[in-house]
């Protein structure tokens, strides 16, 4: 039974550890961490750190397909997005573009996504 104060991450990973039998006292002592941070995270709180999932993973001996399907949801909730420009130029500009996209109209948003169409294949 889903828990309602659980995100779907935080959800498919507490059903996992009651699968495998594990508790979140049992993570936390593997993580080196509080089952508060745990909560935090499962709860929304707190954003998954770098490496979570990864590690959640391996120390539940995790399939691949379980894996990925528990770093979509992970990510699913993140507004944070990671970039790494290959040169001062890229980021400066994506700088300029992250302060303003916030401030743009629907409309903008609009055509500024239909002039980036087709980049993602």
């Amino acid at each position: 039974m889903a828990n309602q104060n659980l995100t779907p991450f935080g959800s498919a990973c507490r059903d996992i550890r009651i699968t495998t039998k594990m508790r979140m006292i049992d993570q936390a002592k593997q993580f080196a961490c509080s089952p508060s941070f745990i909560s935090a995270v499962e709860t929304g709180e707190k954003q998954p750190p770098e490496g979570y999932v990864q590690r959640f993973c391996e120390w539940l001996k995790l399939d691949k397909v379980t894996n990925k399907h528990l770093q979509i949801l992970a990510d699913s909730r993140s507004n944070v997005i990671r970039f790494v420009p290959v040169d001062k130029e890229r980021a400066a500009l994506a700088r300029r573009l992250f302060r303003t996209i916030n401030k743009m109209s629907p409309d903008d948003i609009r055509k500024l996504n239909m002039s980036l169409n087709g980049d993602e294949k």
